[in-house]
């Protein structure tokens, strides 16, 4: 993902924008690991604004397939909230 993924600029931008980012590590950050009950990498977890996930995916994309899987969540977090994007 740091190689191929996460260097394309559009979607580092877009999550810029719509994302609050946090990246956790195996073995430093274990016990985030098991909060979200994480048991392999990479993992894409979004929550909402009151910590609910919406949207869990493992594995590695393309850089406009995650994007359309971020957007997709992103909405989802919007309705639940009952707000329009």
């Amino acid at each position: 993902m740091e190689t191929g993924t996460f260097p394309n600029v559009e979607l580092q931008e877009y999550i810029e924008n719509h994302f609050v980012p946090v990246k956790y590590i195996s073995g430093p950050d274990a016990d985030q690991f098991s909060r979200f009950a994480v048991s392999a990498e990479p993992a894409f977890i979004v929550l909402d604004s009151e910590g609910n996930e919406v949207y869990r995916k493992i594995g590695f994309f393309e850089a406009d397939l995650l994007i359309s899987q971020l957007e997709k969540a992103r909405k989802k977090a919007a309705h639940r909230a009952g707000s329009n994007l």
